[in-house]
């Protein structure tokens, strides 16, 4: 029985031990991430422990009410431990989004009413497990939550490139595979190392993010604003400069907290109107560039007037300047004549 839980649980363990001390040793997440990480690193150990109870309760001749409680314990934790990524990824703080945690709630009421009805499961005096109408709740709540969970994935970024996203879909598709293997095929500790592995790559999938994005307004850097240019250059189809107006005054008057106000209200209003295969990067205090790739002219000149207007709609304003690359023209070329589109524009807003 021992050998028979090891060989179940052992790479659950070690890849959990070691995400330990990644979560320790890695400053790089806010406080309030790294709680997270955390208790759903300690939820999934919780849950390789039940589950092993519940193992060896299994193996009985008779049948034993812990048997129960462990049960009642593992179908909670499954769901619960992806309802803790999504906290880590999504704006779940917004009471828009608390409707969530109702089919965890329920589920975790129908885990444990197995003590007084036979609902969700049951077990003869022989120790046979019998499954009830509402069995497969857990399973179903999991998958529910898998799927908010891509949904998050996919917005957690508005510029995130296709090829990442892809990555988090193989990673929950492994896991919906294994919920299958576990609740029909009755395989044992799929769930728990499929876990694992996804807490990890959710992990090193943020920890990877932190490199590329600016702390403050979470748009790509300046690095990738190159990276990604060279290496679609032959899509670009525009650079677009964007300069915050004013924001000295905003900073002098009414501080840098107010300044700071400015820069995030602005990338909120880029942000709400940029089409897809378009992507903004903070290359200067309150400097900002878009890059276009395989973009009609229309659509750029669009954009343009939609983030003109959206930030007219706030306390503050912008300058914008567009280049065009007609011919394929340097790089750096189009980034000096960006810029001087953008300089005009902001003089002529002085004028006026």
């Amino acid at each position: 029985m021992i050998k028979e839980l090891v060989e179940i649980n052992y790479a659950s363990v070690i890849i959990l031990l070691f995400f330990l001390v990644f979560i320790f040793t890695n400053d790089y997440f806010t406080k309030r991430i790294r709680t997270l990480f955390l208790l759903a690193d300690v939820l999934l150990l919780c849950l390789i422990v039940a589950d092993s109870i519940e193992y060896w309760t299994a193996s009985l001749d008779t049948f034993t009410p812990v048997r129960i409680l462990m049960s009642a314990i593992g179908y909670s934790l499954r769901p619960a431990i992806i309802y803790v990524i999504i906290l880590l990824l999504g704006n779940v703080k917004d009471r828009k989004y608390t409707w969530i945690s109702i089919p965890l709630v329920v589920n975790t009421i129908i885990a444990f009413s197995a003590f007084f009805v036979d609902f969700a499961y049951s077990y003869t005096m022989d120790n046979q497990f019998v499954r009830g109408p509402l069995g497969y709740f857990a399973y179903v709540t999991s998958v529910f939550y898998e799927i908010i969970l891509l949904i998050c994935t996919v917005r957690l970024y508005k510029s995130v490139k296709i090829s990442e996203t892809i990555i988090s879909v193989v990673v929950l598709f492994t896991f919906m595979i294994s919920i299958l293997m576990e609740s029909v095929w009755k395989y044992e500790g799929i769930i728990n190392v499929s876990a694992a592995v996804a807490l990890t790559f959710y992990y090193l999938y943020l920890n990877t993010q932190q490199f590329k994005r600016d702390p403050m307004t979470n748009v790509l850097n300046r690095r990738c604003f190159y990276i990604d240019a060279e290496k679609n250059k032959a899509n670009l189809s525009a650079v677009i400069s964007i300069d915050l107006n004013d924001l000295k005054k905003w900073n002098d008057e009414y501080g840098h907290a107010k300044g700071d106000e400015a820069i995030c209200t602005m990338v909120s209003c880029v942000e709400a109107v940029l089409p897809s295969n378009c992507y903004l990067y903070r290359v200067g205090g309150d400097e900002f560039m878009l890059l276009c790739f395989s973009q009609q002219k229309t659509t750029i000149e669009k954009l343009k007037n939609q983030i003109k207007e959206k930030v007219s709609q706030t306390p503050f304003s912008c300058a914008i300047g567009v280049a065009y690359n007609d011919e394929q023209t340097d790089f750096n070329k189009l980034c000096s004549q960006a810029d001087k589109f953008m300089y005009e524009d902001k003089k002529q807003m002085k004028h006026t």
